[in-house]
């Protein structure tokens, strides 16, 4: 290949780089919704206030029930350790990162990191693939990874499964530079503590260039010395939130990992694979057949990284929806890296070569199609209930407003900075006198739902408490989809006052 071909593949895996950070950016939800998010972030703030989790003072002094459950936003339970306190069901190591970007440019700066990653991502698919089979192979490799349904779809939201992709394909694409590649593994283990047994395909990485001698194992040593950190970081960590250095907040491996999840493992992810990349992953099981010396090697070991990663999640607890195939980024983009070698090797040997970038253009242009297909491009909206109701809260409530609620306790914890009690985990009896407790303490209760948990709610707590009927007009009501309750109102409400119900709109489907 000529330095002018080079440059052009290298241009054309910039570009597909930084066109899946802008959309990561510009589509992005920019919003803490479901638990996972809710954990990334109130950490990252924790950390970035110089906290180690966060802290809810009425934990330790409110007088119901199962109190400590009740004050653990979305993505937590109670510590056992800091009284108060909650632990974080998520691994630490994302929080790490984004809390010096909240720290410096505020708290919004966390949803940069997803879009950041993202770039690194195609970046070292393009250095991994060029590696393999020259800078064509690296192009294709960048369009393909960058226009990855499943890449797409998370490259939206404040997440770790591209930041844990990135990391491991930028360790590997570093591999000559063990230091560099250390402390990447050391930060990938951090981030997602279940792949730390990948670790070891790192460790062969200088043997597969130098053989067993002395320079490789020294390169091995400089490695694991880089990545110590990390490590430590994450045992230390874990001790100080859990009691132990090898707990977490999910709980026991055991009760996660087994073989009985297999074959509804195969069934999900298999579907989902073929669906939304089709058999073009599968190429690249070809690679340590098509090449040799060190090159397959090289492909031998990043299958087994492959391999195992898809071979560990199919113990996983099982999960129908497409989307999970987020657990498996690492490994279809060290597929789709593999795949574009192999491609660009066979069709240059029956001087065919021309076609890969027809091909590559046209499986970017369907992967794109696909994600679209799949709500990639509707996530901003979908998710902006989030953000819109913290909003709501923290423009239209006072500042010494409660809110009990339960789905959007993460977001209100995170973007209003108010506190939560979670419904869910409140003694049935407790609702009235909590109610009463809260207000006592100078605070203003109010009851917020999406509108598919009120009926839930009544059922809880109906029969013992007219609260608990929810059978007055709401405050405020955002898009028919969010509903925010004073309690206080339904005594004037049955008394004949008459109020009405703020109907909030969203201004557009883009705006945040």
């Amino acid at each position: 290949m000529n330095r002018r071909q080079g440059v052009m593949s290298l241009a054309i895996a910039v570009i597909a780089a930084l066109a899946l950070s802008v959309f990561g950016v510009v589509r992005g939800t920019w919003a803490v919704g479901g638990s996972d998010s809710s954990c990334y972030a109130l950490m990252a703030q924790a950390f970035a206030g110089g906290h180690l989790q966060p802290v809810s003072p009425l934990a330790t002094d409110a007088p119901w029930p199962n109190v400590v459950v009740t004050f653990a936003p979305g993505g937590f339970i109670p510590s056992t350790i800091t009284p108060g306190a909650a632990a974080p069901i998520c691994a630490p190591g994302m929080s790490v990162l984004m809390a010096p970007l909240a720290a410096t440019f505020g708290q919004d700066a966390i949803f940069w990191l997803t879009p950041m990653a993202a770039f690194v991502l195609v970046m070292s698919a393009f250095a991994i693939a060029a590696r393999l089979a020259g800078g064509m192979a690296g192009a294709s490799a960048a369009i393909l990874v960058a226009t990855s349904p499943i890449v797409l779809y998370q490259s939206v939201q404040p997440m770790n499964d591209v930041l844990t992709a990135a990391l491991w394909l930028a360790a590997i694409a570093m591999a000559d530079r063990s230091l560099a590649s250390g402390l990447l593994v050391g930060v990938a283990i951090l981030v997602r503590p279940n792949l730390a047994p990948f670790a070891v395909v790192l460790a062969a990485m200088p043997f597969v260039e130098r053989g067993f001698d002395r320079d490789a194992w020294r390169s091995l040593g400089r490695m694991v010395v880089a990545a110590l950190p990390g490590v430590a970081a994450m045992l230390l960590m874990n001790q100080s939130l859990y009691g132990s250095p090898f707990a977490s907040g999910y709980g026991d491996a055991s009760s996660l990992f087994s073989l009985s999840h297999l074959n509804a493992n195969l069934a999900n992810y298999g579907q989902a694979l073929f669906q939304t990349q089709h058999v073009v992953p599968a190429i690249g099981l070809a690679a340590p057949a098509i090449f040799d010396g060190a090159r397959r090697r090289l492909s031998v070991v990043l299958l087994l990284f492959a391999l195992g990663v898809i071979g560990l999640y199919l113990l996983y607890s099982p999960f129908p929806e497409w989307w999970y195939l987020r657990f498996l980024i690492p490994a279809i983009a060290v597929l789709l890296v593999l795949s574009s070698a192999v491609a660009v090797s066979v069709l240059s040997r029956i001087k065919m070569g021309g076609l890969l970038p027809i091909v590559a253009v046209v499986l970017g242009v369907l992967g794109t199609r696909i994600a679209g297909e799949r709500q990639a491009f509707e996530l901003k909206q979908m998710e902006g209930r989030y953000r819109q109701t913290s909003e709501l809260v923290r423009d239209r409530l006072p500042a010494n407003a409660v809110l009990i609620t339960e789905w959007q306790s993460g977001t209100v914890r995170f973007h209003a900075g108010r506190d939560v009690v979670l419904w869910e985990s409140l003694d049935p009896a407790w609702l009235d006198r909590a109610l009463t407790w809260l207000r006592a303490k100078g605070l203003q209760p109010y009851l917020l739902f999406e509108r598919r948990e009120e009926a839930a709610f009544r059922d809880r707590f109906r029969a013992q408490s007219d609260v608990g009927a929810l059978d007055w007009p709401p405050r405020l009501d955002l898009n028919r989809q969010i509903r925010i309750f004073d309690p206080a109102d339904r005594a004037r409400y049955l008394a004949g006052e008459a109020y009405p119900t703020e109907n909030i709109r969203p201004p557009n489907r883009f705006g945040r």
